[in-house]
This record gives C-alpha cells, structure tokens and sequence, in this order.
C-alpha cells in the first residue's frame, strides 16, 4: 500500500483542517464548507464508479469556473481518471479536436456552455450537466474518502492541451504527485494560509488558474469564484468577501476603476500577474491603490506544471527584465543549440527538472523524445540567467524573428517600445517581407488621444535599437489580442497580418 498523497488528499486535509470554514465562496453569497465539498466529492466519485469510469479513464470538462469543476478533478483523483480541461474560448471544431485526439468518454458540462458543448460532440458522450441534472444524479456515499482505495501517485490527472503556437495542440499529461509538489511551491513562495482568500479570476481550465487555485485549498484557505471579470464585479467580490490575494485581467484598468469608486482595498495583502509585464508607472498605481499589497509576478508554462519562478516588483527594479528565480522544486539550465550549458549571460533555451515537469504528450512519442531530451524538459523559451541566478526572458524560440539573417528577439524591441510614454501597449513578430524575407513588425496601442505616428516610433527605436532590430511595419490598433493570463497571442497577430492595415517604412541607408 502506498503511503504517499494524491491529488484528490487535498480535501480530505481540508476537512481536517478547515472543516467548518469556507472552500468556496461563489453567486450571491453561497458558501460550500470543506466538510461540505468532502461530503460532494464521495458522492462524485461514486456517481462516476458507478457510470464505469476507471483509471485511464477521460473526462472532459467545459465550464466556466465553479466549485463542481474542481470537485471532479478531487473526484477523478481518487479514481485514477484523467481530468481533460476544454478551454471554453475555443471554437467547437477545436473542441472537437482535442475531444477525439484525447479520447475522453465522459463528460462535464457548464449548462452556459450547452449549444458550444452540442457543436463539439460533448452530448455524444456519457455526460453531466452542472445544476439540477447533476444534484439529482448524487447520492450519498456509502464510503470515507479516507479509506478510498490509493491510486499510485505516478499516475496522470490532468491532460491540458497546449494553445497549439506550433501546430494542433497536444495533450499534456502531469501526474497527481507533480500537481502536489507545484502546489506547495505556490504555497510556499506566497506563503498562503488558512486565513487567505483567493479571488480566483482565471480560469480553472487554464494552468494558471487552476494552480492557484487548488494550492489555495491545499493551505486550507478560500477560493472566491466571481461571476464575471468585468472591474466592477470583480471588486465587488474583492471588498464584501475581503480578498487577500487578487489577480486583474485588465491591471491598469482595473486600478482606474478602484480609484474613482473609492473601494476599500485594505485586505488584500498580494496581486498576482506576469513577470516582466508591468511597466512602472503601474507599480507606483498599485501602491497608490492597494497599499498594503506585495506583488508577485510569475513565470509559467504547461510542461512545467503552472508557476516556475517568481519575482516580487522590488526585484524587478532592481533587477529589470528579470522573471525570478526557479521555484523551491525545480533545477534550471540555459543550454545552446547541442543542449550544452551556457555561461552566465548567454541567451539559451530554459530546460527545466522537477516533480511537477510533465510526464509527457499523450500519444505523441516523437515530441516527448524531443522535449524531454537528455533528461531536461526543454521549454522552448529563450532566456538568460545572471551570477546570482536571476532568470531573464529574451523570446520564444519560435516568436524570434530571422530578418536577413539576423536574429531579432520579439521580447527585447517590446521593452523599447513600451517605454514611450504614448504607448500603452504593444507586441512584436515576424512578417513575410519581399526584401528581408521577414521583418519586424511592431502592433501598438497609444494612449487616448496621442497622434503617434510610424515615423516617431522609428526614430524612438534607432536611438536605442542597432538598425536591423527596428520595426519595418507598424499596425495601430485599439487592443492587442491576449489569453486568459494577459500573454500575447503573437500567433493570431501573424495570422491575421494584413499589409493593407499597415505602414511599411522605408530603409535607411
């Protein structure tokens, strides 16, 4: 018998601990104790023995976030099934895709989501849709979680699929142990306890969002669902359930608006966000706003298993560019193009080891060989690191631009770009170009107002970038297309480029 834990023990620990106290916070003031979701969670597992679902088993969950999306994953934990989350953005011939390449046989169903589900197959499976047509398939169980057979901790939980920047996404797999260990790295490194109460902003489809929050349950604390994340909801929830540790979509935005309507923001002691993805100017809002606050801006991919570094906004100035350090449970290296280790200073690829790395692409043998090459998993993102172990993002190996036989990283002409007090936001890729095969383009946002035009970017960009690194096209727009946790979907823009909408400039002697 094996005496390790999984997944599924982080309720039974809750219970333990935090029994009467809230696990969820949710609608209009509804509240589901851990000896509530305990009680939920066996009545889920049996429902789902009881359905035929076996380890190895795939159940696909389309659902906006609620308290039954994380209780089916406690649920499948304890079975041994694999939890396959469906981002609810995708169009449904997506959704179909990943349905049919994960081979799920079961189904969860959000019934906001229902005509979405229709069109992907999801009605063709063996399903439940949450609200009455589940309650009424629960009954209690005949059985303590406690005593529940033990499923090995090696096993996978959770297939997610990768946003497909290089092809059809594949399905990710990250055992029981690996979501434990990644957990207690974001518990650790935020330091949540009983007392914290998450507002849980992203998704729980996304790695992101379902990292913090099931390490908010793992400490015992509270995850609070809004109902959307619009500003006005989410400070809402923020101020009368007294968040502690918050996330915004819309950062800036989102300050605004706390701003003009006054809003007591006193309990909230951390804001989460990207590392590297805040300009200063935010950072002073943010402690003009939310006092009391400590940054905390991370790093993260899928094969990774959620966070992989940190950084507080006191060591990104004193540290620009910087994305953290490795988290407590990872080993890093920056290796060349023979997976040779690079000294400090020297752009590589980031290769990571740790618990919580992936076990690897469901039935894509090739691209786990090569992601997890020489027993690193090899991330695909560009990076540096510093004597005293800092990390710094240079670009995504395939976002970086090849423009008459020079490289050019995306990230490093962003950063320029993003210091002219006219731009609110930008983005950079590489686009077909009859001259230099690829070109730099430059994607921007002024402020309101602002009459910015091509040629000043140009010569903000000479003063401070080598030649061949300046934007040949530029494209003004009003927003730059970003995912659930504000990255730049760099992918859609080169898809969607139209040299009509642009300026091309012309070369420089």
């Amino acid at each position: 018998m094996n005496a390790s834990m999984i997944f599924g023990d982080i309720v039974t620990r809750g219970t333990l601990l935090s029994g009467s106290s809230p696990a969820f916070i949710w609608g209009r003031d509804r509240q589901r104790t851990y000896a509530e979701m305990e009680d939920r969670v066996s009545s889920i597992v049996m429902m789902l023995e009881k359905a035929g679902v076996k380890q190895g088993t795939r159940l696909a969950l389309l659902s906006s976030n609620n308290p039954e999306f994380l209780e089916f994953c406690f649920a499948a934990s304890f079975i041994g099934a694999v939890i396959v989350p469906l981002n609810i953005r995708l169009h449904p011939d997506e959704l179909n895709f990943q349905i049919k390449d994960s081979e799920a046989s079961y189904a969860v169903i959000d019934p906001e989501l229902e005509k979405t589900a229709r069109e992907a197959g999801l009605f063709d499976l063996r399903h439940w849709v949450i609200g009455d047509d589940l309650e009424k398939s629960l009954e209690p169980a005949s059985f303590n979680l406690r005593n529940f057979p033990r499923v090995s901790p090696e096993i996978p939980l959770i297939q997610l699929y990768t946003s497909g920047t290089t092809g059809k996404p594949k399905g990710c797999l990250s055992s029981q142990i690996g979501w434990l260990v990644s957990n207690s790295n974001v518990v650790n490194n935020i330091q949540i306890n009983s007392d914290d109460r998450l507002l849980g902003v992203y998704p729980f489809f996304h790695v992101a969002g379902f990292s913090y929050a099931t390490s908010t349950l793992l400490a015992g604390g509270t995850v609070i669902i809004p109902d959307s994340a619009v500003n006005e909801n989410l400070w809402n929830y923020a101020s009368s359930h007294n968040a502690t540790i918050t996330a915004f979509p819309a950062f800036p935005q989102a300050l605004d608006y706390a701003t003009e309507n006054g809003i007591d923001t006193s309990s909230i002691r951390g804001v989460l966000g990207g590392a590297n993805m805040v300009k200063q100017k935010i950072f002073d809002q943010l402690h003009e706003v939310i006092p009391n606050a400590v940054f905390y801006g991370t790093y993260g991919c899928t094969e990774g298993g959620g966070c992989v570094t940190l950084c507080t906004q006191k060591e990104e100035l004193e540290k620009p560019g910087t994305v953290g350090r490795p988290l407590l449970c990872f080993d890093a290296a920056i290796l060349g193009k023979n997976d040779e280790i690079l000294p400090d200073g020297e752009v590589g690829e980031l290769c990571l080891r740790g618990q919580s790395t992936m076990i690897g692409y469901w039935k894509r043998p090739e691209a786990t060989k090569e992601a997890l090459r020489g027993g690193w998993i090899h991330t695909g993102d560009l990076m540096s690191k510093d004597k005293d172990g800092y990390l710094y993002f240079v670009d995504r190996s395939k976002d970086m631009i090849k423009s008459g036989g020079e490289n050019v990283y995306s990230i490093e002409v962003e950063t320029i770009l993003l210091k002219h007090p006219d731009i609110v936001d930008a983005a950079v890729v590489g686009v077909p170009d009859k001259k230099w095969d690829e070109s730099v383009k430059a994607v921007i946002v002024t402020e309101p107002g602002s009459k910015l035009q091509a040629d000043d970017l140009d010569k903000f960009c000479l003063e401070k970038l080598s030649p061949y690194k300046r934007p040949r096209w530029y494209e003004f727009v009003d927003q730059i297309p970003r995912n659930e946790t504000n990255k730049l979907l760099k992918r859609k823009l080169r898809d969607t480029h139209d040299p009509s909408k642009c300026v091309r400039l012309g070369e420089r002697s």
